[in-house]
């Protein structure tokens, strides 16, 4: 089995080596490195040439620079291993072991898609903060897709980072998943179109992944736009159109539904919180049409608290109160970068 692990690379020379250096040290061997220099203004491409000159596993690709989304799909696109995952330029795994656990997980029971939860590195502070422990592997191999995605959904962990899931290769290609360009949110999209056509999922109780918060580079540190919002609730509604293209029915169309209800509550909370979310706005009663089938599939536990909210405030009065719980959380990150 060889797992390749897509990297876009976008002047990340202070982190690449790092990065690149907790999996390549991995005891699991079989793994390809694919790093996408996407048209690096630093000297981050000269970097993925001399690491790729020091391990053969590494294969640097250079492009002209078209965001991450065109960096990620050149690196599917190059990929040979049986299953993929991703990495962001700044992140790292946290110990040596990841990957072997991972292959032998996979080993035991072939998914299509294997989900994990990650910790969170804390850039300023030089210090590993792990989530709460799961102990949902068990429990997960024993159900079908669906009901195995609502169980995941409701204990709060699933993630729509791509680099949170191992995801079978030719489900990916067979299905002609890629991610969309020129657009925000492209993890929400992709991980959707990969539940959808996936056939069986899987949970590893090992958050390997390292997230690396509070420096300037970070996406979470970027301002909200309406632009931004507006490519969010393209997606929302892309995804319950597709539900119906696909014929999902039942407990599965519910898993794709709860899934994208916790994206919906973003919606809200992120364009109340700059005045967008209005009786006047096309977008904004587009989106009020699908609450109430959204927050239904209230598995996830904050989409829970939401649609109590709803059921009281309605739509309007939901999204101004996530609005306001939007702006004093971005209040507080700020606070703590600073």
């Amino acid at each position: 089995m060889r797992i390749s692990i897509v990297i876009p690379v976008y002047n990340s020379h202070e982190y690449l080596r790092e990065c690149v250096g907790s999996i390549t040290r991995q005891t699991f061997r079989d793994i390809e490195v694919l790093l996408v220099d996407d048209g690096s203004t630093d000297d981050s491409g000269a970097l993925c040439d001399e690491l790729a000159a020091h391990d053969p596993r590494v294969i640097a690709i250079h492009k002209k620079n078209g965001g991450t989304s065109s960096a990620r799909n050149e690196g599917v696109a190059r990929a040979t291993g049986d299953y993929l995952t991703f990495c962001d330029n700044d992140d790292f795994l946290r110990d040596d072991g990841c990957l072997a656990r991972v292959a032998a997980c996979l080993s035991d029971r072939l998914v299509d898609v294997l989900m994990h939860d990650n910790c969170m590195y804390d850039d300023p502070t030089g210090t590993i903060v792990p989530p709460r422990e799961t102990h949902l592997a068990g429990e997960v191999a024993s159900l079908g897709k669906g009901e195995a995605m609502l169980s995941i959904i409701s204990h709060g962990v699933v993630s729509r980072a791509v680099w949170n899931k191992v995801v079978r290769t030719s489900l990916v290609r067979d299905a002609g998943i890629a991610f969309p360009e020129g657009m925000r949110n492209e993890d929400t999209d992709w991980s959707a179109s990969v539940f959808e056509h996936a056939q069986s999922v899987g949970w590893l109780d090992d958050p390997y992944y390292c997230y690396r918060k509070g420096h300037g580079y970070a996406q979470t540190s970027k301002p909200v736009t309406r632009a931004m919002t507006d490519d969010l609730a393209r997606i929302v509604g892309k995804h319950i159109a597709t539900i119906d293209e696909l014929g999902l029915a039942g407990v599965e169309a519910r898993a794709i539904r709860a899934y994208l209800a916790y994206p919906f509550i973003v919606w809200m909370g992120q364009t109340s919180s700059i005045g967008e979310c209005r009786r006047d706005d096309k977008v904004s009663l587009e989106m009020c049409a699908h609450a109430p089938s959204l927050l239904a599939a209230h598995e996830d536990p904050s989409v829970a608290r939401a649609a109590l909210a709803y059921r009281i405030l309605g739509f309007w009065g939901t999204a101004r109160l996530l609005g306001i719980a939007f702006r004093l959380s971005q209040e507080v990150a700020r606070g703590h970068q600073s």
